[in-house]
């Protein structure tokens, strides 16, 4: 039951970081740009660390050639989910992003040739609708049923996508390639992926701003180094123990975390986020989230 445990741990961990991801970037960088070439930075960081515990002797040029794969789907999908973060509300963001579990049993139906029933396509089409829910739900009582709305919508679809590419090709290698190495692997690609924005228009100003900043120098460190080095591990501490459909249900809990911990620091006496308090929205939101979840679940239990 280790895997259980990491599982939750992992989804916990990863809520508690989203959650501070959108306090950051709202309030501590300039841009969603700028925050995601710190992110990048801390990922490089975390694979570098990992390398004393890594070993590369005996691993083939294929398990490689995915490893680094995996962690470019893992950039990728950062860079999407934290520019669409950067307009939007965290709780309407994550659960259409952990909609991944899904794709990953497409991913097995199409190239693991494991069968689809029609049980798994009524969970799939439980699973989008929530989703959909989510991202188009009003905010602060006005539709958001515009063209740009359904985009960001679209993109993090996609996002969710390229992470559940990510995790499904590190479950391939995870018996011929150890943990630290996928560890290392994965936080140096994605990382370079996230960092390659600084050569953008205004960014690497963007950064130097930053190191000016100690509170958010201090904050982006715990988050992005601190709680992530954990929630990663966590993940492939699980997916090393467990089947990767048990671990993607266990880890499918996160958007019900980030929906309780966004609406704790959205109370009048805390105030760091804005997220819809009562009414219309909030039921939308919360409706809409469950239903990710639980389609998200029967997928996984197929």
């Amino acid at each position: 039951m280790e895997w259980m445990w990491f599982s939750m741990a992992s989804a916990f961990t990863f809520a508690v970081v989203s959650v501070l991801d959108k306090l950051l970037i709202s309030k501590h960088v300039d841009n969603a740009k700028v925050f995601i070439v710190t992110v990048g930075a801390a990922q490089i960081i975390l694979g570098f660390i990992a390398i004393p515990m890594s070993t590369l002797s005996g691993m083939t040029l294929n398990s490689l050639t995915i490893a680094i794969f995996s962690g470019i789907s893992s950039g990728m999908y950062l860079v999407i989910m934290f520019q669409i973060m950067e307009a939007q509300d965290v709780s309407r963001v994550v659960p259409v992003v952990s909609t991944y579990p899904v794709f990953v049993a497409i991913l097995a139906f199409f190239i693991l040739g494991e069968n689809v029933t029609g049980y798994s396509l009524a969970c799939i089409l439980v699973t989008v609708f929530g989703a959909v829910l989510v991202s188009l739900s009003p905010s602060e009582g006005k539709s958001t049923l515009n063209k740009s709305n359904i985009t960001a919508m679209m993109l993090l679809f996609f996002a969710s996508i390229l992470f559940g590419l990510s995790q499904f090709l590190a479950k391939t290698i995870s018996e011929d390639v150890g943990m630290w190495t996928q560890y290392m692997i994965r936080g140096i690609s994605g990382g370079v992926t996230c960092f390659s924005l600084i050569l953008l228009p205004g960014v690497f100003q963007g950064v130097k701003s930053i190191v000016q900043k100690p509170k958010s120098l201090l904050l982006i460190g715990f988050t992005e180094g601190f709680l992530v080095f954990f929630a990663i591990l966590f993940f492939f501490l699980a997916i090393y123990s467990g089947k990767i459909y048990m671990v993607s249900t266990m880890m499918a809990s996160r958007p019900i975390f980030v929906f309780g911990i966004s609406l704790i620091l959205s109370l009048p006496l805390i105030k760091l986020l804005n997220e819809p308090l009562k009414g219309r929205v909030l039921a939308i939101r919360a409706v809409g989230t469950a239903l990710t979840v639980l389609g998200v679940v029967g997928v996984s239990l197929l």
